[in-house]
């Protein structure tokens, strides 16, 4: 007899295990998870007895675990699970008829300092692990930080949260930063874009639904970066220009900024270049549900034309309703 291939949505809330509550009447669920942004979840659940609206309501804050399990889904008698994260309820929904209720979550604690405070506050003469430190506290979560770390002498945060601060700092060095698993993580990108792909997608394979891509004049790559800096040895400032590579042609970007070194400046324009050029090539796949496919990793695409190579999972969802399905954006990787 052959085993049915299946997937779960596995949900434990305030600690207690209630996949089995939520079973009867569950009509989605969905996970994205995201770069430069909280990762967040979705349960959409019918209420023909009213007991999610009332007694069963949840309360803003509470916390969310979730996991989907698979059984049998790529050959008969294997079992893999997607661990999802924790999250926190952001917002409840009430609709009808007939009566639904949707509850959505996301992967930032609501403490003080949490995603909607603003602050103001500056750091001298540290560097960017140190900052980052203090920020994913005040936020509630744990700092993960895999990626260079610089020095600076001074550094201000005026009027923003948290974590539009610290997407703002980590953007000028080329960094990504996303939160998931009660922490804050920083990485470069650079890094996971120069990895092993996780597995070839081919067009005309039965478990590509759907595809779209684009690469528009518009998103024209930069081939040179122009930045001042200051000279010690001159007592002057001087202007340095980073030649994009393999790019032969394209617009020259100036950057409105001054380093403090030819180092400094070498690593801004480099950044720059990144953060300009990074969309010039995009994607997106929808496909049956594949777990191995989540933000950071990499793909290669084969059989779709100029749009072949290599790609960077920008970000992903995974819905669970009758069966299971993902979505992937896409960039292509630069390789600098």
């Amino acid at each position: 007899m052959t085993n049915t291939r299946r997937a779960i949505a596995v949900i434990s809330y305030k600690g207690k295990d209630i996949t089995a509550d939520l079973a009867p009447d569950l009509l989605s669920f969905q996970f994205n998870d995201n770069e430069g942004k909280s990762d967040e979840i979705q349960l959409d659940l019918q209420d023909r007895d009213r007991k999610w609206q009332n007694p069963w309501l949840p309360s803003k804050g509470d916390r969310i675990t979730a996991a989907i399990r698979l059984e049998n889904w790529r050959k008969e008698g294997e079992v893999s699970q997607l661990k999802c994260g924790t999250f926190y309820i952001d917002d409840v929904g009430f609709k009808g008829p007939p009566d639904t209720v949707s509850i959505k979550a996301l992967s930032v604690p609501f403490n003080d300092g949490g995603k909607d405070t603003e602050q103001t506050r500056a750091w001298e003469n540290t560097d960017l692990v140190t900052i980052l430190g203090n920020v994913a506290t005040s936020a509630g979560l744990k700092l993960l930080y895999d990626a260079p770390n610089f020095t600076y002498d001074r550094v201000e945060q005026k009027r923003e949260t948290d974590l539009a601060f610290a997407k703002r700092v980590t953007k000028k060095e080329g960094l990504s930063i996303k939160v998931t698993a009660e922490q804050l993580v920083i990485y470069d990108d650079l890094k996971y874009e120069s990895q092993s792909t996780i597995r070839t997608i081919t067009r005309g394979e039965s478990d590509v639904k759907s595809y779209d891509f684009n690469e528009t004049a518009a998103e024209e790559q930069y081939q040179k970066v122009e930045i001042s800096y200051f000279d010690d040895s001159k007592k002057k400032v001087v202007k340095y220009v980073y030649e994009v590579p393999g790019v032969q042609k394209g617009p020259t970007l100036k950057v409105n900024k001054r380093a403090k070194s030819i180092d400094e400046a070498k690593r801004w324009a480099r950044a720059e270049a990144r953060n300009k050029n990074k969309k010039s090539k995009t994607g997106k796949l929808t496909m049956l549900g594949d777990e191995r496919l989540i933000q950071g990793l990499t793909v290669k695409l084969e059989n779709f034309g100029a749009f072949s190579g290599k790609y960077y999972i920008e970000s992903s969802g995974h819905q669970v309703t009758g069966g299971y399905t993902t979505n992937i954006s896409l960039r292509e990787v630069l390789g600098y």
